[in-house]
């Protein structure tokens, strides 16, 4: 089995630690990252997800506003899963 890929925001740091200490690999979140992502973690979302109405990825995007890194890395595991 292949390692799940997820994007990141740059200032997202912690959260891309727990994600790589679960066994992700994790890349920085940009437009190509948005083809080959099995899940995206931001640091807040609005309507308009980075500016976009039609959504360029088929991955689920993790808004990590509020939570701890264990809780992102407890959303990636069951929507990554979800998505494979």
């Amino acid at each position: 089995m292949s390692q799940a890929i997820v994007a990141v925001e740059p200032p997202l740091s912690p959260f891309a630690r727990a994600l790589e200490d679960a066994g992700y690999r994790v890349i920085a979140l940009d437009e190509e990252a948005l083809s080959v992502a099995d899940a995206i973690v931001v640091q807040g979302m609005d309507n308009h997800f980075l500016g976009m109405e039609d959504p360029l990825t088929r991955a689920p995007v993790i808004n990590a506003d509020g939570r701890t890194p264990a809780e992102v890395v407890g959303e990636v595991n069951r929507r990554a899963l979800i998505q494979a």
